[in-house]
Order: C-alpha cells, then sequence, then structure tokens
C-alpha cells in the first residue's frame, strides 16, 4: 500500500480510537465517582463526608437526559474490598478498550513519523542534486519533486493488527471483555 494512503487510513482510525478512548476514561471516571459516592455515603469521617459531598455534586450537575441513563446502569468500582470478579468486571473492559485504541494510535504515530523521515531525506537529496548540477555532477532527474517521490513510496510494514502479535492481542482481549461481561 502506497505510504501517503496508509497514511490517510491511520490518521482516520487513529482519530476515531481517540474518541473511543475519550469515552473509555469517561467511563473509569464515571465509576470512581459513583464508586467513592457510595462508599463515602453515610460516613461520619470529616473527609469522607466532603469527598461525598462533591461527588454528590459532580452527579447532580452531570445528571441530564443522556447521562442520567448511563449514571444508573453504570457499575461502581468497589472500593470497599469486595470480591476480586466484580472489581475486575468494572476495570478490565474500558481498559482493555483503551489499550487497543492506544496502539491504533501509536501506528499513525510512527507511520507518521517515518513519512517525515522519508520527506526529509528526498529534501535533503534534492538539495544535494542542486549541489551538484552547480558542481557539474548531474546523477538525479531534474523532474524529481518531493511529491512525485514521496505519493509513489510503499510502505511493507504491516499495521499492528495484521501481524501475529496484533491478532493475538485482539483476540485476548476479546476474551477478556467476554469473560469480564459474562461473569455474574
Amino acid at each position: 500500500m502506497k505510504i501517503r494512503k496508509k497514511l490517510n487510513k491511520t490518521s482516520r482510525n487513529s482519530k476515531i480510537a481517540y474518541t473511543i478512548a475519550l469515552i473509555s476514561i469517561a467511563y473509569l471516571l464515571m465509576t470512581l465517582v459513583k464508586g467513592i459516592y457510595l462508599w463515602t455515603d453515610g460516613s461520619s469521617f470529616d473527609l469522607a463526608v466532603k469527598a461525598n459531598f462533591g461527588m454528590a455534586w459532580i452527579i447532580q450537575n452531570t445528571y441530564f437526559f443522556p447521562l442520567n441513563f448511563i449514571w444508573e446502569k453504570i457499575p461502581s468500582i468497589p472500593l470497599e474490598g469486595g470480591d476480586i470478579i466484580s472489581f475486575y468486571k468494572v476495570i478490565i473492559p474500558p481498559m482493555v478498550v483503551f489499550v487497543i485504541c492506544s496502539l491504533f494510535i501509536v501506528d499513525h504515530r510512527s507511520l507518521k513519523a517515518k513519512y517525515y523521515d522519508l520527506k526529509d531525506d528526498i529534501e535533503k537529496e534534492i538539495a544535494l542534486r542542486d549541489m551538484r548540477k552547480e558542481a557539474g555532477i548531474d546523477t538525479v532527474s531534474e523532474n524529481a519533486t518531493v511529491d512525485v517521490v514521496i505519493s509513489n513510496a510503499t510502505n511493507s510494514d504491516p499495521s499492528w493488527h495484521d501481524t501475529w502479535w496484533g491478532r493475538i492481542a485482539i483476540g485476548l482481549s476479546i476474551v477478556l471483555i467476554a469473560t469480564a461481561i459474562g461473569l455474574k
């Protein structure tokens, strides 16, 4: 696949991954807020009362149409040391989603860095061509431009999800999420 087309594709995937990663972080923050609220509810300790008041304020100010369903359905992080399975069910799915999204983002950033390194190398070669021409040595064709050379460059490196370890990571993440959802 040509490097410019692959860069456009990874750019789109990276933007989607950023959005999904932000949603998973928001999910984790909401579970933490709900967990702290439930954990400190009814406490007589001054710091716990203030934390409960702060979490109640956050929940009240974000309890409107689309988010009220989420606040009602979202599980809370068990902070009192309950069973490990309930903690696992709350934490693992968004963390796996976040890791997968970060792999898409890193894939785009590395390809972008490779693209700009290639562009810099070609610009140096064009500058060397001009220097050779001034010295009377002409080895690079006159009509070669940066755009033409980069658009014809190919990238033989597969994306992370096309490698053997990427497929194993995707399979493991699906198993982790399915296990977390299937546990009762």
